[in-house]
């Protein structure tokens, strides 16, 4: 396959890394620092899925320098706030054949995808693995709470074209299935971030320790709460009756895989970046608002991420 990673950063560089590893064509479009260091010296995945060094990833800093092309596959793991831009620039690149797989956090992306480069292209995806930065070009797989699902948002994708990306993710190493029902996979993806990335993130902690103390569980359940209700009113049956439903699912099952993982808004807030609040917390205050629910919890969180981004890494 002829494969394009929009956004090779974390979650990218790994899909991308083992999908070259395993003889697939693949070209990466990142931020030039990480890029280069690609380039340079290859790329680096350690963790709990071993080590692998890769060497055969065409490199690209901008659509502009790849020209025309025709790719089979494209990931795209840009931030959800760059997600409308990535689209616009990859729009010469989708030939008929071409699928877009959206392998970003939150809500919206998949929408819009489908908006701008046809619903006939658009596949989600939940990610649920976790990857940190060691240094350019290197990078480490911490945790996997499940496998990664693919679905499409229309019919009008054929359904064993899924079953054929699934395939080769899943035959590249990193499990895969397919879903009818990937609006599903994503908002429960999104309840799992909720609860876990703003919290540890103000805390400076990895998700495990969220789950030790009263304090930062009866913070978990009233974002489970909030977010339950927010879905019940969107007509999405997330399949938990309530808050306890979901917390023994999360404490039980979820959390123990990735208990040393530190989440990417912490990552972003150290680095002085932009985070993806406003797609995770933020989105359930906002749909929150249109149904007439009220979400005071994931309010606040959401108003001390943008404190945070505003203070910087380095305060006074």
């Amino acid at each position: 396959m002829k494969i394009l990673v929009m956004g090779a950063g974390a979650i990218g560089s790994v899909f991308g890394g083992f999908l070259a590893e395993t003889g697939h064509d693949v070209s990466f479009i990142g931020r030039e620092r990480y890029i280069q260091a690609v380039q340079k010296d290859g790329l680096r995945i350690s963790g709990i899925w071993g080590e692998h060094f890769v060497r055969n990833i065409q490199c690209f800093t901008s659509v502009q320098e790849i020209g025309a092309a025709d790719f089979d596959l494209i990931l795209l793991s840009t931030k959800s706030f760059d997600t409308e831009e990535s689209v616009r620039q990859l729009l010469p690149l989708i030939g008929p054949a071409t699928m877009i797989v959206s392998l970003q956090n939150g809500f919206g992306n998949i929408e819009t995808i489908a908006r701008l480069a046809g619903k006939e292209h658009t596949i989600g995806a939940r990610v649920i693995f976790g990857v940190v930065l060691l240094a350019p070009g290197h990078f480490n797989i911490t945790a996997s709470a499940d496998k990664v699902a693919l679905g499409a948002v229309s019919p009008d994708v054929p359904a064993e074209k899924v079953t054929k990306i699934a395939a080769v993710i899943n035959d590249a190493g990193i499990a895969t299935m397919t879903t009818g029902e990937i609006e599903k996979f994503i908002w429960k993806k999104v309840l799992y971030n909720c609860c876990l990335n703003a919290p540890a993130a103000l805390l400076d902690s990895c998700y495990g320790k969220l789950g030790e103390f009263a304090a930062t569980r009866n913070i978990i359940h009233s974002i489970i709460t909030e977010v339950l209700a927010v879905a019940k009113e969107c007509k999405v049956d997330l399949g938990f009756p309530d808050a306890a439903a979901y917390e023994k699912v999360l404490y039980e099952e979820l959390l123990p895989p990735t208990y040393a993982h530190h989440p990417s808004t912490l990552q972003d807030l150290k680095n002085g970046k932009k985070t993806e609040i406003e797609a995770l917390n933020g989105a359930i205050v906002r749909l929150g608002r249109e149904k007439g629910i009220t979400t005071p919890v994931n309010w606040t969180l959401t108003q001390l991420i943008h404190g945070k981004e505003g203070i910087g890494p380095h305060p006074c």
